[in-house]
């Protein structure tokens, strides 16, 4: 058996290996299962960028080229590569390793990407102070409990419970004062 048929071999044995479990990796995905990549994956999600900006130098570093997936992605194209330009010889095999480098990078990159998407949701109770809110839900007086207030932040709203000294109706604009530690609010009318 010569150097030639090995290589043919492994190239077909690392497509057919890399397409298997591509295939079970997406399933799992679609079924839910396994479908998120996380900082354990090597791309830590506590530095990624608030909101959506462009990509910059800084998240490019944060890109983690050996995570499972990029890996399977690796040997997939790497082994039909191989298959599809085996004939060429060693300018085949060079083709074989370019196509998995390019596929490893490019699913690298998607990855890094969608990780950027994430956002936690969860606001911070003293970044409230000072904004303007809408009364939602009239807010009862002497600070007792069941008034709502709506406030917009980082171009979402977000409902907040709201006390305060004097009974203040649906509709009207006040000041957020303090923020309790329970995710309550002391709100004051807007003058």
């Amino acid at each position: 058996m010569d150097i030639i048929s090995i290589f043919e071999n492994s190239y077909l044995f690392f497509a057919v290996l890399g397409s298997t479990i591509f295939a079970i990796q997406f399933l799992l995905t679609i079924i839910g299962i396994g479908g998120g990549e996380d900082s354990a994956d090597g791309f830590d999600i506590s530095d990624s960028l608030e909101g959506l900006e462009a990509a910059n130098a800084s998240d490019i570093l944060a890109v983690n080229f050996f995570s499972l997936k990029s890996i399977v992605a690796f040997f997939t194209f790497y082994g039909w590569g191989g298959v599809c330009f085996s004939h060429l010889g060693w300018g085949g095999f060079a083709i074989a390793i370019f196509c998995g480098l390019i596929m490893m990078a490019i699913v690298s990159f998607l990855i890094a990407l969608m990780l950027r998407l994430q956002q936690s949701g969860n606001i911070n109770p003293n970044d409230l102070v000072g904004k303007s809110a809408k009364v939602y839900l009239t807010i009862p007086a002497g600070r007792e409990p069941g008034g709502k207030v709506t406030i917009k932040l980082s171009g979402c709203t977000r409902e907040v419970s709201a006390i305060s000294d004097a009974e203040i109706k649906t509709g009207a604009i006040v000041v957020i004062e303090q923020a309790l530690t329970n995710g309550t609010c002391i709100v004051k009318p807007m003058n």
